[in-house]
Parts: C-alpha cells; sequence; structure tokens
C-alpha cells in the first residue's frame, strides 16, 4: 500500500509538472495558416504573431495569450477566418505589443491595431478579452457570451455586423468611435454595456435602386444615388440608417433623404425621394425621359418692344423678338437648350440658349435686327438629344408670318409724309393769310370812318356848294 500511495503522488506531481510546462509553452509564428478540414487546438498556452491567421478549417484557442504583433511588411494584421472556417476563443485575451527580436523583452509602448475578420463562417466567443482590436462580422454565425472589447480610442469600429447571424450577451464595449454597426440583419443582443463610444450603436439596412424609363418599361443604366442631411450631400452609398442610440443611450429614429442622379453630359437627371427606411429595401422610380414630349408654342412677334398683330409690318432695321413657350414634361434637366432662329427655313440668323429645368415651362425670346426685306416665314426651331444616344434626335419648331418693309415702301412711306407735312403747311399758311386779310380790312374801314376830321367835313360842303351853283348859273342861261 505505501508503495502504491508512493507511485500514485509520483504519478500527481509528473501530471501537474507537465501541465504546469504545457501552460508556460509559447508559440511563434510569422504566418499560422490553419487548412481546409485541419482542426488544431492550443490551451494555456502563449503565442507571438508576426504577421496573419488564416482560418480555412477548425481553429480553437483555450486559456491562451494571443499577441498580435505588426505584420513584416507593416501593414494591419488579420485573424481571418476564411468561408466554412470556424475560430472558439474560450477564456482567451488577445493583445497587441511589439517584442524585441534579440532580446525577447516586451516593448509595451508600440501598440499595432489588429482586425478579427470573420467573411462566410462561424465565431464563437466565451469569456473573453479583446484588446486594440476590432472585429469585422461579413455573412456569418456569431455567438458571444462574455467578452470585453476595448479599443483604447484607436479604432473606429467595436463590431461591424454585416448581413451576419449575431447573438450577443454580457459584451462589455469600451473606447471606440462606433461601439456596434449593424448592417442587413437584427443582431439579438442582451445586456451589451457601452463606455466612452460617441456612439453606441446603430441599425442600418440595405437599399437596392431601380430606376425605369415609363416610355419603354426599360431599365436605365449610370444613376447614382445620392444621400443628404439637409442641404448637404453626406455620401453616395447604398445602405441607410434606422436608428442610432446616442452617447448618452437613447435611440434617434433616422429619415433617409436621397436623390437619384444621372449624367446625360447634355443634361442630368435629379430626383429627389425621403422617407423611413425599416428594413432592406428596394426602391423602384419611374422617370419621364421621352425628349419628344417637349414642345414650343404660343408664338409672339416685338417690334420695338411692341406686340407686332397680324397683318402689321415690321421696319428694316427694327429689333424684333421671337418670344415662345418651352414646356419640358420630362425629367431630363438640359444645361444650354439652344433655341435657333428660322427664316425661310433657314438658320444662322440668330441663337438663344437657356437652363430648361425639368417638368417646368418657360417663356423666352430670340433676338434679330431687321435685315431682310419682304415677307418670310419666321419661327425658332430646337434639336432635342436623345439620352439613350440611338441617334434619333427630334426637332422641333414654331412658325409665324412677317413682313418686313422694303427701302422702296420706307422711302415712298418717307416722301408721302413730307408731301402731307407741306400740304398741311400750306393750307395753315393759306388760312393764316386770309384770316390776316380779313382783319387787315376791318382796320382799315374803321379807321376810315372814326378817324375823320372836321376839315374834311367842311371840304366836302364846299363842293356841294359849287355843283348846287353851278347848276343854278345853268338854269339862268336856259331862261335867257
Amino acid at each position: 500500500m505505501r508503495i502504491f500511495g508512493i507511485v500514485s503522488a509520483f504519478f500527481f506531481f509528473t501530471i501537474v509538472f507537465l501541465t504546469f510546462n504545457a501552460s508556460s509553452e509559447m508559440h511563434k509564428f510569422d504566418n499560422l495558416t490553419i487548412a481546409d478540414g485541419e482542426v488544431r487546438t492550443f490551451t494555456d498556452d502563449q503565442i507571438w504573431l508576426q504577421g496573419d491567421i488564416l482560418v480555412n478549417g477548425q481553429l480553437t484557442f483555450e486559456n491562451c495569450s494571443l499577441n498580435v504583433n505588426r505584420t513584416l511588411d507593416l501593414t494591419t494584421s488579420e485573424i481571418r477566418i476564411k468561408p466554412g472556417g470556424q475560430l472558439n476563443l474560450f477564456n482567451t485575451t488577445i493583445s497587441t505589443m511589439e517584442t524585441s527580436s534579440n532580446t525577447g523583452i516586451d516593448n509595451e509602448s508600440i501598440i499595432s491595431p489588429y482586425t478579427l475578420v470573420l467573411n462566410g463562417s462561424s465565431l464563437s466567443v466565451y469569456n473573453s478579452e479583446i484588446y486594440y482590436g476590432m472585429i469585422w462580422l461579413v455573412k456569418g454565425d456569431v455567438e458571444i457570451t462574455g467578452l470585453v472589447l476595448d479599443g483604447f480610442n484607436m479604432i473606429n469600429y467595436g463590431i461591424f455586423s454585416e448581413n451576419t447571424t449575431l447573438k450577443a450577451s454580457s459584451v462589455s464595449i469600451r473606447n471606440y468611435t462606433q461601439g456596434l454597426r449593424s448592417i442587413g440583419e437584427i443582431p439579438d443582443l442582451e445586456s451589451i454595456f457601452y463606455y466612452n463610444c460617441s456612439t453606441q450603436m446603430t441599425q442600418e439596412w440595405w437599399l437596392t435602386f431601380s430606376p425605369f424609363d415609363n416610355s419603354t418599361g426599360l431599365p436605365i443604366h449610370g444613376f447614382e444615388v445620392r444621400q443628404w442631411k439637409d442641404n448637404e450631400m453626406i455620401g453616395t452609398w447604398n445602405w441607410a440608417k434606422e436608428y442610432e442610440i446616442n452617447s448618452s443611450g437613447y435611440r434617434v429614429n433616422h429619415t433617409t433623404q436621397l436623390s437619384f442622379y444621372l449624367n446625360l453630359h447634355f443634361g442630368f437627371v435629379d430626383k429627389y425621394w425621403e422617407g423611413r427606411i425599416i428594413e432592406n429595401t428596394e426602391i423602384i422610380q419611374n422617370f419621364n425621359l421621352n425628349h419628344t414630349l417637349i414642345s414650343l408654342s404660343d408664338p409672339i412677334i416685338f417690334t420695338d418692344d411692341e406686340v407686332l398683330e397680324m397683318g402689321q409690318k415690321a421696319s428694316k432695321w427694327s429689333n424684333i423678338n421671337f418670344s415662345v413657350i418651352v414646356s419640358n414634361p420630362t425629367d431630363i434637366n438640359f444645361y444650354n437648350f439652344n433655341l435657333n432662329l428660322l427664316i425661310n427655313g433657314n438658320t444662322g440668323y440668330s441663337t438663344t440658349a437657356i437652363l430648361l429645368d425639368s417638368n417646368y415651362s418657360k417663356r423666352t425670346n430670340v433676338s434679330w435686327t431687321a435685315s431682310v426685306e419682304g415677307p418670310m416665314s419666321f419661327g425658332v426651331s430646337a434639336v432635342i438629344i436623345d439620352y439613350s444616344g440611338d441617334l434619333t434626335d427630334y426637332t422641333i419648331s414654331v412658325y409665324r408670318f412677317l413682313q418686313v418693309e422694303s427701302d422702296s415702301e420706307i422711302n415712298t412711306k418717307s416722301s408721302g409724309s413730307w408731301t402731307a407735312l407741306l400740304a398741311v403747311f400750306t393750307l395753315m399758311s393759306l388760312c393764316s393769310y386770309i384770316i390776316y386779310t380779313g382783319i387787315e380790312e376791318e382796320v382799315i374801314t374803321s379807321d376810315s370812318i372814326d378817324d375823320s376830321s372836321p376839315e374834311d367835313t367842311i371840304s366836302e360842303d364846299e363842293h356841294l356848294r359849287e355843283i348846287a351853283l353851278s347848276e343854278e348859273i345853268d338854269d339862268e342861261k336856259d331862261l335867257e
């Protein structure tokens, strides 16, 4: 019995000794790769990594201390679980510090952050700690129970979860710009604690934008989805935020503001959309890009800023404006919409370029100095570019009749005007002469009557007496 007890004690101390040696075993790797189908477990070990861990099979760290150093090419180190792989962390601490290759002494002043990347694979974490690291989850299955995650204000995200089934409880996330960001799926969270995070969590969803031409029913390619906050564009990404939990732990719901922009070079399409996004969403929008719907109407001719009525002639060298309403019922905004003046079907006389907004009508003028004589077809035309580039450009036009006086008409008109003016002048002169003559005669008659003197009256009486005396002498001679 005594011998049996001695043997048992020796066996026990041997196991303890071997266990102690195992717990203190150190492994150093430049890169650690777990092949597809390989299963490897580290228990009670210290692992020093100068590179990346690539997991295609299954890798387990239990009661381990894992130090991730700066990579040989000075890039960010990764612990990457590739599609189909699995990583298990049980009672394990992952951190970073750099060691001296000569002495093996830790130099804790040099920190090199790293990323744990899950790509279509599995991750299981239990009662572990991750310092100076970030967890990036993409299309995986993750279960976390008990985790301290501390970024020491050196990394933006604590956990970035994209299209991942994430179940987490008893997790402390500290010192990140954003503690948890979830896109595409709702994580199952319980007892999550945040400390010193500018934003604790956001829930976001994917956007799929499907534009169609409503005149053809065909899809339109080349659109850019722009996101706005008030009047400021904040990005062109294809996800939208449902809500965020701010640094104080309050939930703030978000309204998404979008514009759908298509560059056509000669113009553009820019349509606004606003709403709440609460799940992965496909936004279907129909656009009116039928360039043949643009029209010209209601033509008016102005000459020297006055409306030229039907039948009236315009003076040569006068300033003529052809005014027309341009109607654009489409979703296309035109940078330079050119209106070309047409005289007898010919262009080259005058052009006006305008900015034509979508779903808008405006009146505009094309000016011309009347340098051509006679009757003419007078109008404007515009060439509408087909956005599809199929060389089916569309020409629109509108006409009015215009007659510009010739030089002979202007001279005749001028001569007639002078003749009429001379006749009026002659008539006025004649009237003035007649009026003046009548007044002169009245003045003379009045002066003859009113201004006769006594001497004139006496002279006239003496003359009468002489006549009477002569008659008496004649009568006496007859009697003798």
